[in-house]
């Protein structure tokens, strides 16, 4: 009898299977969101592994992704830590 092994996450150890991910990459002052990537994800805790083939696809996307013409443009507000926590961030941390 062959026994089965899976891969586990290294957060968790929950088992990986073969799923989809999303992406928000933050890139020359613009946010990129990536959707419907190949991925390993957690059963458990839902973390995603992204192959290295997989990486270095999307490694040269981001290297010319003005190049490309978006699905669709989304309006992305944006808040300061003032806004969101009533409190001054020190640069220091």
């Amino acid at each position: 009898m062959k026994k089965t092994t899976y891969d586990r996450c290294d957060l968790c150890g929950g088992i990986l299977s073969a799923g989809k991910t999303s992406l928000e990459i933050r890139r020359n002052g613009d946010i990129i969101i990536l959707n419907d990537i190949p991925a390993d994800l957690c059963e458990q805790c839902g973390e995603s592994y992204i192959s290295a083939e997989i990486s270095e696809k999307l490694d040269h996307f981001l290297e010319e992704y003005r190049q490309h013409r978006p699905d669709r443009y989304i309006p992305v507000p944006e808040f300061s830590a003032v806004q969101a926590m009533g409190i001054e961030v020190s640069r220091e941390m």
